[in-house]
């Protein structure tokens, strides 16, 4: 056979280079392959991250009622709302809240005297006073205090902080059995306000009211 003849065969086969060659765009396809997963495990991982900030943020400003030492949570049941007349529900909580006649805690505060000033304060919600191995219990009200002046509505905005304070204090001395009746929600009154007076200097607190009142059962 001829040397013309012998070329062709020769010029077919591909070489060890080839297989290099080969073996190199192998490895670059897996490498390419590895960094798109890369980058997709990045991506769904930042946007899990992302994901669960915004669940928080929600569960933070669902609960912005709730102040320093108050009740976390609104607590599993019903809560009867002690005073005040008609069928009103309490909001929040995981059930409806009764309204039962009452002597006057559900008409909120009275109008004020002349030269008088009322203060109303933000809704309060706090656990109450129980024995070791009972389920927690809480109480929600809204109070309302009656001022002599304007300089002492002011005071008691300046110092809300000791305010909130001294009346979460006091609830949580509360058994559920202690605020059942109007004269254990009356001392309590008569409680909350000499406590604030004891602080406060341009005037003395005249009045205490509980214009909603709820506990828990």
């Amino acid at each position: 056979m001829s040397e013309e003849a012998k070329k062709p065969e020769a010029a077919a086969d591909p070489g060890p280079g080839s297989d290099k060659s080969g073996k190199l765009g192998l490895i670059l396809s897996v490498l390419n392959l590895l960094l798109i997963l890369g980058i997709g495990g990045v991506v769904f991982m930042q946007f899990q991250k992302d994901k669960q900030k915004e669940s928080v943020s929600d569960i933070q400003a669902g609960g912005h009622d709730a102040a320093p030492g108050d009740a976390h949570g609104d607590g599993h049941g019903e809560a009867k709302a002690e005073g005040g007349h008609g069928d009103a529900k309490a909001e929040g909580g995981h059930g409806e809240a009764k309204a039962e006649g009452g002597h006057g805690d559900g008409h909120g505060a009275p109008a004020a005297k002349k030269g008088d000033q009322v203060v109303n304060l933000d809704q309060f919600t706090v656990n109450l006073s129980t024995s070791v191995g009972t389920p927690p219990r809480f109480a929600r009200v809204v109070i309302a205090l009656e001022v002599p002046s304007a300089e002492t509505s002011a005071e008691i905005t300046q110092k809300m902080a000791p305010v909130r304070n001294a009346i979460i204090d006091l609830f949580n001395s509360k058994r559920p059995a202690d605020l059942q009746t109007g004269e254990g929600r009356n001392f309590l009154k008569e409680e909350i306000r000499n406590a604030l007076n004891s602080f406060l200097v341009t005037g003395k607190v005249k009045g205490v009211f509980f214009s909603n009142f709820a506990v828990s059962n």
